[in-house]
């Protein structure tokens, strides 16, 4: 496996797991907990749903579209246990790559807004 070809999956599959659990996060009553910033162990929970969330749609993505966004180097399994732990694996990269794209978006968000001001 082309170690580059992986990078660019990875990328590739956090910026959409970014965008899709964005998305639903603001949806009306999952707005109200995994947006709403808190303190505490409730926020701690929050946080374990939202990477969990992200996790999960990572893993989904990879499950359903392989061929569409893996590079040439990257051949995702046919067999269902051998599928499920590499988009399990791809998932958790995922996460940990959209939660760097989420802080990404929030500090460019920042900037504008402070040079917009």
């Amino acid at each position: 496996m082309d170690l580059s070809g992986m990078m660019t999956y990875v990328a590739a599959l956090s910026v959409s797991t970014e965008r899709i659990t964005e998305f639903i996060k603001r949806f009306p009553k999952a707005s109200d907990y995994l947006s709403t910033k808190t303190t505490g162990v409730r926020e701690d929970l929050r946080v374990i749903c939202v990477h969990l969330l992200a996790i999960v749609i990572g893993g989904v993505l990879c499950w359903f579209f392989p061929t569409q966004l893996a590079p040439t180097g990257i051949v995702i399994p046919i067999e269902f246990a051998d599928r499920f732990g590499w988009c399990l694996l791809f998932g958790v990269l995922a996460s940990g790559g959209s939660s760097f794209w989420n802080s990404a978006l929030d500090t460019f968000h920042g900037v504008k807004t402070k040079l917009g001001s």
